[in-house]
């Protein structure tokens, strides 16, 4: 009798664990996202079986494993869908936070709850603090807070990955989607003086955003209609 082979026929229902083991592996790699951990000497046996298997089951096999690999960054360009599709990455949006909207009867808003955040109700020293906007500052024409609102509103729903949540007469609030499909809550608030703007950027996970550059093109685009930052520390 001939000696078996060092490596058998894989039969269908272990070359499909096989390659969901491995798939599962790169997903975390591609997409950015966290996924359960796998052993790496597991990786690394399957790995070399798997490559053994498909140089001896042919063409077939090696084309569909590589079209898995390259259906993978899929998951990267579409997180939300990829999350639905693979429960273990995770929802990028995270949930909408609680303590969102005006405080001390529509004077200010809320203070950050963590570092990845800017709001002009932070103590002037601190590092999250930004000052407000003045779309009345002296000097200037005045403006109503309907026609300030306007102008805001118009300038936010042009900026990338914007979409206005709720809209009153003095308040905004707009989500921010941003890379792998992130977001961050950004508010404005029109103060009781008839004068000046509040606001405030925080990102709902804790992946790094650019708030203050985001504030600062939303300030500059408003420029050319009179507006200007109260000052800076």
């Amino acid at each position: 009798h001939k000696p078996a082979k060092p490596h058998a026929r894989m039969t269908d229902s272990s070359r499909s664990s096989r390659w969901l083991l491995l798939a599962a592996a790169a997903v975390p790699a591609v997409s950015g996202f966290s996924a359960p951990s796998l052993p790496t000497a597991a990786v690394r046996s399957h790995s070399a079986s798997l490559s053994l298997c498909m140089q001896s089951e042919g063409g077939a096999d090696r084309r569909g494993f590589l079209a898995g690999l390259l259906a993978l960054p899929l998951a990267a360009a579409a997180p939300s869908e990829a999350s639905a599709q693979l429960p273990f990455l995770g929802d990028p949006k995270g949930e909408r936070p609680a303590g969102l909207g005006p405080r001390a009867g529509g004077r200010f808003l809320n203070l950050c709850d963590s570092e990845n955040c800017v709001s002009t109700s932070e103590d002037v020293y601190s590092k999250r603090y930004l000052p407000p906007w003045a779309y009345n500052p002296e000097g200037e024409k005045k403006k109503s807070p309907a026609t300030a609102k306007a102008e805001l509103l118009a300038v936010v729903k042009e900026q990338p990955g914007a979409k206005i949540i709720k809209e009153t007469d003095n308040y905004i609030y707009a989500e921010f989607e941003r890379e792998l499909g992130l977001v961050d809550d950004v508010e404005f608030l029109f103060s009781p003086n008839g004068e000046t703007v509040e606001y405030r950027s925080a990102a709902r996970k804790k992946k790094k955003s650019d708030h203050r550059a985001r504030i600062r093109t939303i300030r500059l685009a408003l420029a050319p209609k009179g507006w200007k930052s109260v000052g800076y520390r």
